[in-house]
């Protein structure tokens, strides 16, 4: 029953349907959850009191209210419209419900294990099965139709979808090869690889899964961790200029319009922000379809997506303030797993490396696309981490930190436990 809890769970804490309208039950469904778990996020406010706390209550406060009623001031959005707008960040508060969720349900290990197994092959599964099924007429439908079914000049034919699961799968297959080596799994990783690159094609967080997966190697080693990593580094230095002088060319010719469309929008946003400077510090929020206003109206451009922007769109949306205050929970959840990491499971490791995934691909994926996905880790890094200041006078409480601990302590600890 935790298993399939997790199962259910999992994907709407991390927001997975938030922009999958070809589902419409999901997709309502997944806008609705912050809502019908906020009585849960308000119990473990009270009650957990996780050590990131403070700071995610100033980010919701300041992404959720402050940018809405700047919206209204700065682009003359109507109530309705920048509510709307604002209902992208709402999964950021799954931070907090997930963690009640955990606290109350007390998965083990083996049942997240089992959870993020089968998820992550439902989306392989899913990437497979609609590529070879799916008929020529779904990838003609536009992106006002269909989220999933994608084409362009420069990729063609693309499956686009949640790729959470699917990325820390991949993670803790390599964590494991590491500390158990076998072909079976070296031979998944590299089926998982071939169907990102050849089905997925989402170009960022494809070499944000190829970084996370060199990353895990080297942090995987024991003797050899640290020359490892320096070499790693010196390898880095020595060829990255080379070898974007030589394939500058080629690499802008693959991007076509989609490199000049972000150009062209980046001009826009800071043109925009330059006009009054202030707006550097404060954002000026967004709009969506449904107000009265459109961000390609006020900047003069047809099209115009703040989530092309990277943190660029961040701060024309939120301000340095929005800015600082992401990248402070970003660098909170790699803390968090890094802590969680140090119990040498697989899977503990792999959402650590997922965590620095989210962050190596901050500059082209914009952070608040699907905040949902820092929430989950934020919650699981604090749930095996222990990052709770609970009230050690609650007995529920303490039942759940005393199997924690037996859990993860050895034969003699258990013993004089």
């Amino acid at each position: 029953m935790r298993t399939a809890a997790l199962l259910i769970g999992l994907p709407l804490f991390v927001g997975s349907f938030q922009y999958v309208i070809d589902a419409p039950p999901a997709y309502l469904l997944s806008k609705a959850w912050p809502v019908l778990t906020a009585p849960l996020a308000i119990w473990a406010a009270l009650r957990l009191s996780p050590c990131f706390l403070p700071l995610l209550l100033g980010a919701c406060a300041w992404l959720m209210a402050f940018a809405a009623f700047i919206s209204v001031a700065q682009l003359g959005n109507d109530a309705v419209g920048a509510l709307a707008a604002s209902v992208k960040i709402w999964p950021l508060s799954g931070a907090l419900g997930g963690l009640a969720c955990l606290t109350l349900m007390r998965p083990t290990d083996d049942d997240m294990r089992r959870a993020i197994c089968i998820l992550a092959a439902a989306t392989f599964g899913f990437l497979i099965g609609a590529w070879v099924l799916a008929p020529s007429s779904a990838f003609e439908k536009g992106i006002e139709h269909t989220k999933v079914f994608l084409s362009d000049p420069e990729r063609g034919r693309r499956i686009n979808a949640p790729s959470m699961f699917a990325i820390l799968g991949l993670f803790a297959l390599n964590r494991a090869f590491w500390r158990r080596p076998a072909v079976w799994k070296a031979a998944l990783m590299l089926a998982g690889l071939l169907t990102l690159m050849l089905i997925y094609k989402q170009r960022a967080q494809i070499a944000g899964t190829v970084i996370g997966l060199v990353l895990g190697a080297v942090l995987s080693m024991k003797r050899w961790r640290a020359p490892a990593f320096a070499a790693l580094l010196a390898l880095i230095l020595a060829t990255a200029v080379p070898a974007w002088l030589w394939l500058q060319d080629s690499v802008i010719e693959s991007l076509g319009g989609s490199l000049s469309m972000r150009q062209e929008e980046a001009r826009a946003a800071v043109a925009f922000l330059n006009a009054e400077p202030w707006r550097w510090i404060t954002g000026v929020g967004s709009t969506t379809r449904i107000g009265e206003v459109s961000l390609g109206d006020i900047v003069g451009m047809d099209f115009f997506f703040l989530s092309d922007l990277g943190w660029l769109g961040v701060v024309f949306e939120y301000g340095l303030i929005g800015a600082a205050l992401m990248l402070a929970l970003h660098l909170t959840a790699i803390r968090l797993c890094w802590n969680a990491a140090r119990s040498g499971a697989p899977l503990q490791q792999a959402l650590f490396d997922y965590s620095l995934f989210l962050l190596v691909v901050s500059p082209i994926v914009s952070v608040v696309l699907s905040p949902g996905e820092l929430a989950t880790c934020l919650a699981l890094g604090a749930w095996w981490a222990g990052g709770l200041r609970q009230n050690t006078s609650d007995p529920a409480i303490c039942r759940v930190r005393v199997r924690r601990m037996i859990r993860t302590s050895s034969c003699s600890d258990q013993l004089r436990i």
